[in-house]
């Protein structure tokens, strides 16, 4: 529902006809594909281009949306003011026309694209040729968090029974993540949670440490990120992670 409601605010700006001094090429393509975290910060820019052939009194250009959210397999249609209508050309235009489509408050993760339609008119409001070309495709990457666990080291202590685990964290994803709960599990009992209590910035890398009993030799450990589920993230299945005993006797 989150996704379908964002679709639906989708804005569309026209720029008017530019005259050529020299025929366009007919063509579709994304003029600009701009990410961003917030909605705002997402659009893309389509150009379309056609020359004029001989008989032509008008030209018309046409952009329909399709786009492909998240992880679906195909594009579909997808209705917003301003595309999906007839651009026209002013009568008697002799070289060629050029629109542009401007495209706000893209979803992510997602792709986009148009399916561009050309007619030349001529006298009389006669049709004298049609055309269809698509543009490349706009992808818009997911901006979700994404918490990674790398390394883990391991040292004796302080108490002889114990040992003092340290886990490097990451974040890979584009957006910082708010704070959350990291579990130590040792030979099956779940250790007191460490809290990351200032989450982590995009990019940023973080270690956390954990006093617990010392595993055996040939034993595992097993690490559970984000063990409230506090953090939306790119890829949720990875939170759980099984590392060998760092203790070889």
């Amino acid at each position: 529902m989150r996704r379908a409601l964002l679709i639906a605010v989708l804005s569309a700006l026209a720029v008017a006809s530019v005259a050529q001094a020299q025929a366009p090429p007919l063509r579709a393509k994304v003029a600009s594909c701009v990410s961003g975290p917030q909605a705002a910060d997402r659009a893309v820019v389509f150009t379309a281009s056609m020359p004029s052939i001989k008989g032509t009194r008008r030209m018309w250009i046409r952009f329909d949306l399709l786009a492909r959210p998240g992880l679906a397999p195909d594009f579909a249609a997808v209705r917003v003011p301003g595309l999906g209508v007839w651009k026209k050309s002013a009568p008697g235009r002799s070289a060629g026309f050029v629109f542009t489509q401007r495209v706000q408050a893209l979803t992510a993760p997602g792709a986009y694209k148009a399916v561009v339609h050309f007619r030349w008119y001529g006298r009389g409001g006669t049709l004298l040729r049609s055309a269809r070309r698509e543009t490349p495709i706009c992808k818009q990457p997911d901006q979700r968090p994404d918490l990674r666990a790398g390394p883990l080291t391991a040292t004796a202590g302080p108490l002889p029974d114990q040992a003092t685990y340290s886990l490097a964290l990451s974040n890979d994803g584009r957006t910082a993540a708010g704070a959350f709960d990291v579990l130590l599990s040792v030979a099956g009992p779940d250790q007191p949670a460490q809290r990351v209590a200032d989450g982590l910035a995009a990019g940023a890398r973080r270690t956390v440490t954990f006093v617990a009993p010392r595993c055996l030799p040939g034993s595992s450990v097993r690490f559970t990120l984000d063990a409230r589920g506090e953090v939306d993230e790119v890829t949720e299945g990875d939170n759980i992670v099984t590392r060998p005993c760092p203790f070889a006797s």
